[in-house]
């Protein structure tokens, strides 16, 4: 099969593009994971280059170094940096996402607690089982999409592991399944997409209000929660019912998203049968080896979630010669962070064992942000989304995934954020892939 349109790295783009001078904000909703590249083109094609973000100068960055500014709470602040149409619909209002200095070291001490590795692996060895025995039964059945069968299976396991929906006798898988349907859509379309932004407002409040009962339900004594779990982790903490609830939505949600990752990842499977008959002797599901790992780490460099990520200075500092002032936003241009060449060799290149011999610096990939994961933004689940994307592309390698007979090849709409493979990949499974015996 012919290579797919995967990888959202920046691609060549003409020099001569109309209207240089548009807002990035307006880029960013028709062109999606382009919109950095063709402003830059449009720009002179500078590596760094200003611009305009929602009528505000800004400073597009991008590499190492452009992570760091962006993470130097020295000079820079979250506190209004995404509009709050998109901050508060994909993160909810008062967030750690929005907090800076003491106030976000607090909220993310409590964030890391609940995320213990211990408690995380456990959460990632029942999805990665949940997704190998559903990936079994479907050998020699219907087409499936994937993306919509990794929502359900990522999202009965963490539901579960919260202490959401704990016990399955009682609560019964369907609800959860409904759930993280409902938390997918919250994903979907938090880039603002057409009627996706409508259906993921709409989603966003039934799913908030939810977990805000089901927080206030334990601490006024009616229901219980496991120990260590998330509920009760958060159940116990200060935060207000509403807020406590935002937080406990920012630790399911994003598991339920790394569904997009997997997919991805099984589209990767699908054109490479090679790499699917490698990675399907690489461990089991539960316990991964090194190519999984590594693949994992890949298919997040070349796909990352989100185009770029932006601060707003409230310092002074001086970048690629230019003076970086309060008031300014900074922009760091993600997919051409994670395609650096200063950083990666053909980094156009998908290369499953690129990782092997482990990671670059903490600013030099950055698909869940850059810096340090305890005390600054970088996202505190990338444990989590490591652990679940090695397993789960062990256990759809397993699988032999092949795009059903006559059927398109699985296209990528890069204007649109978030993007997935067309259609959520709808495949067969023949059972053992291509080149295994």
């Amino acid at each position: 099969m012919a290579p797919s349109p995967l990888a959202l790295v920046p691609r060549a783009l003409p020099r001569a593009l109309p209207r240089p001078d548009a807002d990035l904000a307006a880029r960013l909703l028709r062109q999606g994971y382009d919109a950095v590249p063709r402003a830059r083109a449009a720009a002179g094609g500078a590596r760094e280059f200003p611009a305009r973000l929602l009528g505000r100068r800004t400073h597009v960055v991008v590499g190492e170094e452009g992570s760091r500014l962006l993470y130097d709470g020295d000079v820079v602040h979250r506190s209004g940096a995404v509009p709050p149409p998109l901050a508060h619909l994909l993160f909810g209002r008062g967030a750690v996402h929005g907090l800076d200095g003491a106030e976000h070291r607090e909220r993310k001490a409590l964030l890391m607690a609940v995320l213990d590795p211990t408690s995380v692996d456990s959460l990632v060895r029942d999805a990665s089982r949940r997704v190998a025995a559903a990936a079994e039964g479907w050998v020699g059945g219907p087409p499936v999409r994937v993306h919509d069968a990794l929502v359900e299976e990522y999202g009965a396991a963490v539901l579960g592991w919260a202490g959401v929906l704990a016990d399955p006798a009682d609560e019964g898988e369907d609800e959860a399944r409904r759930r993280a349907r409902q938390l997918a859509q919250v994903v979907d379309g938090f880039g603002g997409a057409g009627t996706a932004y409508a259906r993921a407002w709409a989603a966003r409040l039934r799913t908030q209000r939810w977990l805000a009962s089901v927080v206030h339900a334990v601490r006024a004594g009616r229901t219980g929660a496991p120990a260590g779990s998330a509920l009760a982790l958060l159940a116990a903490s200060d935060l207000d019912d509403r807020t406590a609830a935002v937080e406990l939505h920012n630790v399911v949600r994003p598991t339920v998203a790394v569904a997009r990752l997997g997919t991805f990842g099984a589209l990767r499977l699908v054109d490479d049968p090679a790499l699917a008959a490698r990675l399907a002797a690489d461990g089991t599901p539960e316990d991964p080896g090194p190519l999984a790992t590594s693949c994992a780490h890949e298919v997040r460099r070349t796909t990352p979630f989100v185009p770029a990520l932006t601060a707003v200075a409230h310092g002074t500092a001086e970048h690629a010669g230019r003076t970086v002032r309060p008031g300014d936003r900074v922009l760091l241009d993600v997919p051409g962070t994670d395609a650096d060449p200063r950083t990666f060799d053909d980094p156009e290149a998908f290369r499953a064992d690129r990782f092997l011999d482990g990671l670059p610096g903490e600013h030099a990939l950055v698909p869940q942000g850059g810096g340090d994961v305890a005390t600054g933004h970088r996202c505190p689940g990338e444990r989590l989304t490591v652990g679940l994307l090695a397993g789960t592309l062990v256990a759809l390698a397993r699988a032999g995934l092949r795009v059903p007979e006559g059927a398109p090849a699985p296209e990528v709409d890069r204007s649109r954020v978030p993007t997935l493979p067309g259609g959520g990949l709808l495949v067969v499974a023949a059972g053992t892939p291509e080149g295994m015996h």
